[in-house]
């Protein structure tokens, strides 16, 4: 079984959304440019005010609301773009360069100082992820674009890969399925990189666990019970669409009266 309509279907509605942010972001680079070569910083009055959490003159909290800025922190982080009520609110871009941690730049929405809305997040690892944000985490339907050339593209909650999504690997093998705190379980198909079923059945913890279906060269075919990534339980052999064997199975081998078949070989010699 070839790779299926449906997943081509679910992948370019994502893109779909996945481009819309894109072109949302490039008008916030342009504004971003724009200030840049206005260089219209902020002044060291609403720096010291927004570090400290303090109040600003209200000759100046007009000027703050309506324009977007450049802000440079103490800890040396950068913001370009509006402050409402002393807070990023609105579109913009922070830059975040840390030797301790993983950096960014961030390209998007704010909502009282938390990227939350949509946009494009860079990471320093050569890590890039485009799609929803809600209160600083990666929430709503995201793109990740690993530095491995690995891709993600689906569902995420409070910075973890959730529902449904897809999971491509660099070298081609594909995953389309039920995703639960980054791991892949619940329901879902894997697909070599010709784009050939491999497996379809329950997940957990990322292995087949459960009730599923494994496919593998020379025609060979395994339906039945998974225990964390081994034919464990009872189950189906097929060799060219004729069953071969079929009852109990232990860590990946048939078994008669608790026993595999090369335990009972063994007594036999």
């Amino acid at each position: 079984m070839n790779l299926s309509r449906e997943y081509i279907d679910i992948y370019n509605n994502y893109m779909k959304y996945i481009n819309e942010i894109k072109r949302e972001c490039r008008h916030i680079e342009h504004m971003k440019n724009r200030v840049i070569k206005k260089n219209k910083l902020a002044s060291e009055e609403e720096i010291r005010a927004l570090d400290n959490s303090e109040d600003i003159d209200n000759n100046n909290c007009t000027d703050i609301r309506v324009q977007n800025k450049i802000y440079k922190f103490s800890n040396g982080d950068t913001y370009i773009g509006k402050m409402v009520n002393k807070k990023l609110n609105g579109q913009g871009v922070y830059i975040v360069s840390s030797e301790e941690s993983v950096g960014f730049e961030y390209t998007g929405d704010f909502k009282d100082d938390a990227k939350d809305g949509r946009g494009i997040c860079n990471f320093t690892n050569g890590n890039v992820y485009i799609g929803g944000f809600k209160n600083d985490f990666m929430d709503g339907i995201g793109q990740m674009l690993y530095k491995n050339s690995d891709e993600y593209i689906g569902g995420w909650s409070n910075g973890h890969k959730q529902g449904q999504g897809i999971y491509r690997w660099n070298e081609g093998t594909i995953y389309i399925g039920e995703f639960r705190k980054s791991k892949r379980e619940g329901h879902g198909v894997c697909y070599d990189n010709e784009g050939n079923l491999i497996y379809d059945g329950e997940w957990k913890n990322n292995l087949t666990h459960g009730e599923g279906t494994y496919i593998w060269n020379e025609g060979k075919k395994y339906i039945g019970e998974f225990m964390y990534g081994k034919r464990h339980g009872y189950g189906n052999f097929y060799l060219n669409n004729e069953l071969v064997y079929q009852g109990t199975w232990k860590y990946d081998k048939p078994c008669i009266f608790d026993k595999t078949l090369d335990e009972i070989f063994s007594f036999k010699l």
